[in-house]
């Protein structure tokens, strides 16, 4: 039987200006939390007791700097990283989450950049702490506070937990840009997928091996559309021809 002639997938990548706006953005994330009003001032920075301004952090840096899914976001545990202590993790040139679990009963190592390092090792150090030690079993890497009522006995976090975190900054990305070139709309976590890949594409000259390695997609038909820019993007490259 001929397969039917599906049309490719559309990929989103932002372009490198939006990511720098995005970036600045959750730098502030923590002032977005913080409690206002005459009875907070003077007592320092405080936020919500739900919010978690460094986890969310972290999170939104991870998801642009390896390309992971939500369900193998959520499914990361603390002994997948090397190194977990947040020193050694500030310090380290490399770092990387081992046995990642993707599609097709796909493992692949992901390594972590700079940003990534710097952002997961202020939120093992600052919040995770006391979210584990409410959880039944601590070992997920991200944990939903456990101020959280609702909250799972072991604190991992959902799938949707992830897509509502990426939603609120590109909610707060927009209302911070005057730009409407940089405007992102609705902001979802295959976006910074989709991000991540097409600038792996041209940082490793489309090298397919790579791709396959740090995407954990084997298919020639998901693999090709990152080799292609955006609309957006290939705009800019002809704009000054």
């Amino acid at each position: 039987m001929t397969p039917l002639p599906l049309p490719a997938p559309q990929v989103r990548a932002l372009a490198a200006a939006q990511v720098r706006t995005v970036k600045n953005v959750i730098d502030r994330i923590e002032t977005f939390h913080e409690l206002k009003g005459r009875r907070h001032r003077g007592t320092g920075p405080r936020v919500h007791a739900h919010a978690r301004p460094a986890r969310d952090r972290a999170i939104v840096y991870l998801l642009f700097g390896t390309g992971l899914r939500r369900a193998e976001f959520v499914g990361l545990d603390l002994d997948q990283l090397e190194p977990a202590d947040p020193d050694r993790l500030r310090q380290a040139r490399k770092a990387r989450l081992t046995g990642v679990r993707g599609k097709g009963r796909t493992s692949r190592t992901v390594f972590l950049g700079r940003d990534a390092r710097q952002a997961l090792a202020d939120y093992l150090e600052s919040e995770r702490p006391g979210d584990a030690a409410a959880s039944t079993t601590p070992a997920a890497l991200f944990l939903s506070a456990a101020s959280i009522a609702a909250r799972r006995p072991d604190g991992c976090m959902s799938p949707r937990s992830i897509n509502t975190i990426v939603g609120e900054i590109g909610r707060l990305h927009d209302a911070q840009t005057s730009d409407p070139d940089r405007k992102l709309g609705t902001l979802r976590p295959h976006d910074a997928r989709h991000t991540f890949a097409f600038e792996l594409s041209q940082a490793s000259g489309h090298n397919r091996a790579e791709l396959e390695r740090r995407l954990g997609h084997a298919s020639d038909r998901y693999l090709k559309i990152y080799t292609n820019p955006p609309d957006d993007i290939a705009a800019d490259y002809i704009e000054d021809l």
